[in-house]
């Protein structure tokens, strides 16, 4: 009896690790900050070479970030998990092992990271309203530097609310990790599946986009707030993930099809000789 409990939790955990894994890795198919440069790039031709060195990076890191995970636990697993500290496991690492000056460089290079994602999170917000609801709604005879101005003080307005919520009193940096995991979460179950759909199938419409988009964001959030991700240790967004899958592909599927103008767009798009 002993035998089968130990071997089904370590079973199940090991299981939970792979489905929250599986869950980090779905969240970059709907990252504004990722995917937006793609988006910039000058000619379909160019996609191919941008994304194997973007997968390499990917692999390269995430393995990176495994062995950092791997090794901490040998060195530092009873000091860090008992103390609740894993998350810290990079900086404790550069602590001990490393001189003064490489251990500050080391330290650096995550406040180096968190700006290039906080700036490049900052510039798509900012363009993405002066595009998708500023011009088009509130000013559609908005002059090029009006927007730009708008999407500067966008910037500003964000910029001080984050100040304010990174200063706040509370659990500090914990607090501010979690919102990013939720964050990952529901951009990944809202956005991802309608991004793949859009690109590897020629039959999706406008139709099963927004359910796609509203179904993910109201599954992976019902999952995070009834508590599920707590007492399953899955990540949210796979049920929000698949969830918006399906109900994209059932509602595309129910509805009519894309018109002759957007089918063009998709083949010229999708042609391998497109320039």
């Amino acid at each position: 009896m002993t035998q089968c409990a130990f071997g089904g939790g370590i079973f199940n955990t090991s299981w939970q690790d792979i489905l929250s894994g599986l869950g980090w890795g779905l969240g970059y198919f709907g990252m504004p900050h990722i995917l937006v440069r793609f988006m910039s790039i000058e000619k379909p031709s160019m996609i191919k070479k941008s994304s194997i060195v973007a997968i390499v990076w990917v692999i390269i890191s995430l393995f990176s970030a495994v062995m950092i995970a791997y090794f901490g636990r040998m060195v530092m697993g009873a000091e860090l998990l008992t103390q609740g500290n894993q998350k810290l496991v990079f900086i404790a690492m550069a602590r001990r092992f490393f001189p003064a000056g490489i251990c500050g460089l080391l330290l650096a290079a995550i406040i180096a990271a968190s700006i290039s994602t906080a700036d490049s999170q900052l510039l798509v917000a900012s363009s993405s309203f002066t595009a998708d609801l500023y011009k088009p709604f509130f000013r559609k005879k908005a002059t090029e530097k009006e927007t730009l101005f708008v999407g500067r003080i966008l910037v500003l307005v964000l910029s001080l609310i984050a100040f304010v919520i990174a200063n706040s009193k509370g659990s500090g940096a914990q607090a501010i990790m979690d919102m990013v995991e939720n964050a990952w979460g529901a951009f990944g179950a809202s956005f991802g599946p309608t991004i793949l759909l859009s690109l590897f199938w020629k039959r999706f419409n406008y139709q099963g986009a927004v359910a796609g988009v509203i179904s993910g964001f109201v599954i992976d959030l019902g999952w995070l707030l009834t508590g599920m991700t707590a007492s399953t240790g899955i990540f949210e967004i796979v049920p929000g993930f698949f969830g918006s899958l399906v109900v994209a592909i059932i509602v595309a599927k129910l509805t009519s099809a894309p018109n002759e103008k957007a089918a063009a767009i998709f083949e010229q798009g999708t042609s391998k000789n497109a320039n």
